[in-house]
């Protein structure tokens, strides 16, 4: 891949990186990096890839670590990082996060208000909200368990797989071929 169609790339998954909760556009961006690489690589070869000072690539590391997307090994007195998942299987983890750490929350906060709230039109705007929350909860279970499948499994080979995986599907009453 040339240079520019690579740094195209990951300009893309920069933006993801940020769209994603990830930590922001530089997180997203070392990510990326580290997604294409097929070893482990040192700080040096993150800042030559992406053009971050050390600083900014040792902030974003910490924070791949922290969910976790990294893997960090020693060889001397080098770290070496590399990714420890694939881009669906980051993806699926980033979703379970965004579902403990906004959308669960949300749902306590809203359960726990809508009792105490007199008003009867303003209780009920709560109650729909909350409702809303929980089919968002689980859309984000649904498609987590989706991802898993795809990633356990590794259906989808091309493009002709993604539509028959799809066709399995009846998203307005379940599973055609019967699994719920």
């Amino acid at each position: 891949m040339s240079d520019e169609a690579m740094q195209e790339v990951l300009d893309s998954i920069a933006k993801m990186g940020k769209q994603w909760d990830l930590g922001g556009e530089s997180v997203g961006r070392v990510w990326g990096f580290l997604l294409f690489k097929s070893c482990p690589v040192t700080q040096r070869e993150i800042k030559e890839g992406t053009g971050y000072s050390r600083g900014l690539i040792s902030r974003c590391l910490m924070k791949l670590e922290k969910m976790p997307l990294l893997e960090v090994s020693r060889v001397g007195n080098e770290n070496l990082y590399s990714i420890n998942t694939s881009l669906t299987e980051g993806f699926g983890e980033l979703l379970k996060r965004f579902l403990t750490a906004k959308i669960t929350p949300m749902i306590e906060l809203l359960s726990g208000t809508a009792d105490k709230i007199e008003d009867a039109k303003v209780r009920e705007t709560f109650l729909a909200l909350l409702h809303e929350y929980k089919k968002l909860k689980l859309a984000v279970l649904i498609f987590s368990r989706v991802m898993d499948d795809i990633n356990i499994n590794e259906i989808v080979k091309d493009t002709e797989d993604i539509e028959d995986y799809v066709k399995k599907f009846d998203f307005k009453g379940g599973s055609k071929n019967g699994n719920e």
